[in-house]
């Protein structure tokens, strides 16, 4: 088990890489030093830390799949900026058992919040905000243009994976509540892990129509360059699919026409 993060790349410095002759960006791979001393491959692509302090679960079971039992030591490789915080090893728990309850909000509220204060450490660290210091409220960045969803209860656009969604601006909020369970019965410990399904869209001049809140993102098409997608709302698939959620949520409409007076 790792924990850390990677320093991110945007839009433009992919494009710059996939157009240079530079070395391809690799993930990490997983190697073990088998008795004769050699380094074998176990997993040649294992991914990333995707964002900030994220804790990365390796399977070591498939070193000794490898045909490298026994293996005393073991090696991640990758040429990526990535800074590690932590590594360990966990051993599997005889007879233990796991019991999994899914719960849903009870309430999902979106609001306005503004920006907080961020900082890091050292060039090392990552840049992490604090929540509880409001930096500003005003526009920071360009937004793109588009409908967003209002303000208010939001919590039927997260009942499930179903294309039917909240979109979010540069300083919104979402607050979600759940229910207390019951507590755990004696000698049993309990833990929490939020799941969530959505995508993330920047305004990068090199980002795929970076201007605009549509193309609407879809499962059906993880391919954003699919043929036939559109800016133009009343043609988009999953507006044609949900027509009632922009008559009823997503009727905020956004420009950057504030920010770039501002600008000016």
């Amino acid at each position: 088990m790792g924990h850390g993060w990677i320093y991110p790349t945007d839009s433009s410095i992919n494009v710059a890489i996939g157009q240079g002759r530079a070395v391809v960006p690799r993930g990490l791979s997983l190697e073990a030093q088998d008795a004769r001393g050699r380094w074998v491959m176990v997993a040649p692509d294992l991914g990333f830390p995707a964002g900030k302090n994220k804790t990365v679960l390796i399977d070591l079971s498939r070193v000794e799949r490898a045909g490298v039992p026994n293996a005393r030591r073991l090696r991640l490789r990758t040429n990526l900026e990535v800074y590690w915080d932590s590594l360990a090893i966990g051993d599997d728990v005889p007879a233990a058992e796991l019991r999994t309850a899914r719960l849903a909000a009870s309430r999902a509220t979106l609001q306005y919040r503004g920006y907080s204060v961020s900082a890091a450490a050292s060039r090392t660290s990552p840049e992490l905000p604090a929540y509880n210091r409001i930096a500003n409220t005003t526009p920071r960045w360009r937004d793109l243009v588009g409908y967003y969803t209002r303000f208010g209860d939001v919590r039927a656009l997260l009942d499930g994976v179903d294309d039917r969604y909240v979109i979010m601006n540069a300083g919104d909020e979402l607050r979600l509540s759940f229910d207390a369970p019951p507590a755990p019965a004696t000698g049993w410990t309990r833990d929490f892990v939020l799941i969530g399904d959505g995508w993330v869209k920047d305004g990068d001049y090199n980002t795929t129509w970076s201007k605009t809140v549509g193309p609407l993102p879809a499962h059906g098409h993880p391919d954003y360059e699919a043929a036939g997608l559109t800016t133009r709302l009343t043609d988009d698939p999953v507006f044609q699919r949900h027509v009632d959620d922009w008559r009823t949520f997503h009727t905020r409409f956004v420009s950057p026409d504030a920010y770039l007076a501002g600008l000016r």
